[in-house]
């Protein structure tokens, strides 16, 4: 398993390699090293994998624990997936020990993909890229919803609806939530007959080309009537009074509907869609 002491080696490792992927930033890296769950491959204290695991808090009834890979590395001159496999096979004790239920990574088409599924990850889904280069909009239904700024009563209402809306896996836990709220550029509520109905939260990086939708969901009982369609019309807006090109977004390959929802205002997919591979930790018998 990984140690604070194995930084030198881990970032001698990322210098080397094109075969890794995740955050290179020293402060994420030392957090990997500390939190007992990453595995660090090591030939005469040559570092030649690593696997940077990183736990989400609880979700769900019952709970559901996942663990992100975080940053996966492999050196150039050995083989992907027997080494992914030995850094997992080294980390599924503490994986085990900790309650997690699976770990999960984003990977796009190649090494890392490949040699996830020859460690035993399996693909579940796959995530697509939208984006909007503010062209058409295509038509909007008659409004339902009143959009307005989320406050700081809405917070709650907001962590209700995302856990009403998404499955555990999609979920993530309401600390993630709360932050995106809190940091997000445009954070809005659809509100219905008073009642609380869904929300959308959007970003704008200066250093980036798109505005970016973070998080849109909407409460199970609304969805269908066009809240969702009325809340990506108002990110879109926003966007606009930006300095953005566009507005983009991810949605799952499996998710027909927002994908429909999504081209039906003028979205259209963007690049390679990634593979979501996903390792369930099996408990002791």
């Amino acid at each position: 398993m990984a140690q604070p002491g194995d930084r030198a080696a881990l970032s001698e490792l990322l210098a080397d390699t094109w075969r890794r992927q995740g955050p290179l930033a020293v402060e994420e890296q030392m957090a990997w090293l500390r939190n007992g769950l990453s595995a660090i491959a090591l030939t005469r204290k040559q570092a030649v994998g690593f696997m940077g695991l990183s736990p989400r808090l609880p979700t769900g009834s019952p709970a559901e624990t996942w663990a992100d890979l975080a940053l996966a590395a492999v050196a150039t001159d050995q083989p992907v997936g027997k080494i992914l496999a030995s850094l997992l096979e080294s980390a599924l004790p503490a994986l085990r020990g900790q309650g997690i239920t699976g770990a999960t990574c984003l990977a796009s088409e190649g090494w890392l993909r490949d040699g996830l599924a020859a460690a035993g990850f399996v693909q579940v889904d796959r995530v697509m890229g939208y984006a909007h280069g503010f062209g058409h909009n295509g038509p909007l239904p008659p409004p339902i919803a009143e959009i307005r700024a989320a406050g700081s009563p809405d917070f709650e209402p907001v962590l209700a609806i995302n856990a009403a809306a998404f499955e555990p896996f999609w979920r993530y836990d309401d600390t993630t939530v709360l932050s995106w709220l809190l940091t997000s550029d445009h954070a809005a509520v659809a509100e219905v007959d008073g009642e609380l109905a869904g929300f959308a939260l959007t970003s704008v990086n200066v250093e980036t080309e798109y505005a970016y939708l973070i998080r849109i969901a909407t409460l199970p009982a609304f969805q269908g009537l066009g809240v969702g369609k009325q809340l990506v019309a108002d990110a879109l807006a926003y966007a606009r009074t930006t300095r953005a090109s566009g507005l983009a977004l991810n949605t799952q390959a499996s998710n027909t509907v927002s994908r429909r929802l999504y081209e039906s205002l003028g979205f259209r997919p963007t690049s390679q869609a990634l593979s979501v591979m996903v390792y369930p930790v099996v408990r002791d018998a």
